[in-house]
């Protein structure tokens, strides 16, 4: 009798280490797989690693192909639903510089040289609204027309301190060759920013260092 209970409570014992074995973890149920590995180095000079401190070089940039350095002072965090994207904010020659990463099937890039009062795209809050209910609606701008793609809420996290998020409300419109964008973001204290920007190339970056070195 002794040696029969001994074998079941083996038996119970294998079962139970199978089970825990094959059960998934807290990353299978919240459909994140394990192997979140990047294909590249954290210390390879890319843009994607880049943080504050850090200095790349921008070059064939708006109609006159400019070129110039740019020292970057923070990078922040968006989130909107479960997509998130990073902005680069830096300092050039040619001013105040933002560009924009997302990942999606590649990599996405679009640079922001020009902040703008809302008034100087000849649009109204009234006109915002009467798009984001219909969802469609298009202006001009220094020639070109610009068409509505989307508009949401969405969170901005400074410097990625995701403990001190404040939420917008965004508009997005892209030219018809789809490589000029405008975009408005409404905030908590009533302001407008908008800004224009254009889509690069990683092939136009160059990294010289991902942050600056410790003090």
């Amino acid at each position: 009798m002794t040696t029969i209970i001994i074998l079941l409570l083996i038996c119970c014992a294998v079962m139970f280490y199978m089970m825990k074995k094959k059960r998934p973890q807290d990353s299978d149920l919240a459909g994140e797989p394990h192997n979140t590995a990047l294909p590249y180095s954290k210390d390879e000079l890319r843009i994607e690693n880049v943080e504050a401190g850090g200095m790349i070089h921008i070059s064939g940039i708006g109609p006159n192909l400019d070129e110039f350095d740019v020292n970057i002072l923070g990078k922040h965090l968006y989130r909107q639903g479960g997509s998130r994207w990073y902005e680069l904010e830096g300092e050039s020659t040619q001013g105040k510089v933002w560009i924009d990463l997302e990942e999606d099937d590649e990599l996405e890039l679009t640079i922001s040289l020009k902040k703008m009062r809302l008034s100087a795209i000849g649009l109204t809050k009234h006109d915002l609204q009467r798009m984001d209910d219909e969802e469609k609606g298009q202006f001009s701008y220094e020639g070109e027309t610009y068409h509505y793609e989307d508009s949401d809420e969405a969170e901005f996290y400074k410097y990625g301190d995701q403990s001190n998020g404040e939420t917008f409300y965004y508009w997005d419109f892209e030219n018809e060759a789809g490589d000029k964008f405008i975009g408005i973001e409404k905030w908590e204290d009533g302001g407008y920013d908008v800004s224009y920007s254009e889509a690069i190339a990683s092939h136009q970056v160059t990294v010289f260092s991902l942050k600056g070195s410790p003090e």
